[in-house]
């Protein structure tokens, strides 16, 4: 088994600089967090009568300073800072007639590490978990609702040592899953790529697009810290 062992970053921790060269989305109104999907795999299938869609995501995306998964106490020597990147993979099992269903997935915070360009992206964890959580579709727009719940499982405590009271501890989280439309859904109305965004059409920015695809874009806002406590598995079906 290989041990995992911590890189010493020290002043030359970078998490997202205010003077990189990359374009990066501006924050939603009102989220914590944000990330996008920057691809997706999806199969069909049966199951006890339900048709499912089951898919999978890389996820990438960004949280504020401040919040549970971007502490100040990580950042307080690191000035010009915006926001903590985010990766991970998410999962989804839904009722393909229903659009409902459940998500998990892991997740990372994570750094750029010194041998990096200024550009490349961060790949260096410093935080790590999983989450899981129920998706609900909202009917007559392209949007769906999350509720569910971060969980800590790792830290890099050898480089931030402050983080390592974390380990052991849950977030919950409520979410929205805003799906780009185009010309084609929207009669014209949005030319090229926007979001439905209370009853409005928002266009995308142009850093929330991927090859020159609009991305899915789920945000993100966190409840307080709590000590953790186990999570019920994910059921085999999907009610």
């Amino acid at each position: 088994m290989l041990k995992r062992i911590p890189i010493l970053v020290g002043f030359a921790v970078l998490l997202l600089p205010s003077s990189s060269h990359a374009e990066f989305p501006a924050p939603p109104a009102g989220a914590n967090a944000w990330l996008y999907e920057t691809a997706e795999r999806v199969t069909f299938g049966v199951d006890d009568g339900v048709f499912l869609r089951e898919a999978a995501s890389p996820l990438m995306g960004f949280t504020l300073i401040g919040t549970p998964l971007c502490p100040s106490a990580m950042l307080a020597n690191v000035p010009g800072l915006a926001h903590c990147t985010v990766s991970g993979v998410g999962r989804s099992r839904l009722d393909a007639q229903t659009g409902n269903g459940s998500t998990s997935g892991t997740f990372d915070v994570v750094i750029n590490m010194p041998s990096n360009s200024s550009v490349h992206v961060p790949n260096v964890p410093v935080i790590s978990g999983t989450f899981r959580g129920a998706v609900t579709s909202v009917p007559g727009l392209p949007l769906l609702s999350l509720a569910g719940r971060f969980q800590i499982g790792t830290v890099d405590a050898q480089t931030f040592p402050e983080l390592a009271s974390l380990v052991g501890t849950s977030v919950s989280f409520t979410g929205t899953f805003r799906i780009p439309v185009g010309p084609t859904e929207t009669s014209g109305l949005c030319p090229a790529a926007c979001y439905v965004i209370d009853g409005s059409l928002v266009p995308v920015q142009n850093a929330e697009l991927s090859t020159g695809f609009a991305l899915v874009r789920l945000e993100i806002q966190f409840c307080a810290i709590e000590q953790d406590r186990d999570i019920e598995p994910e059921p085999d079906n999907v009610q």
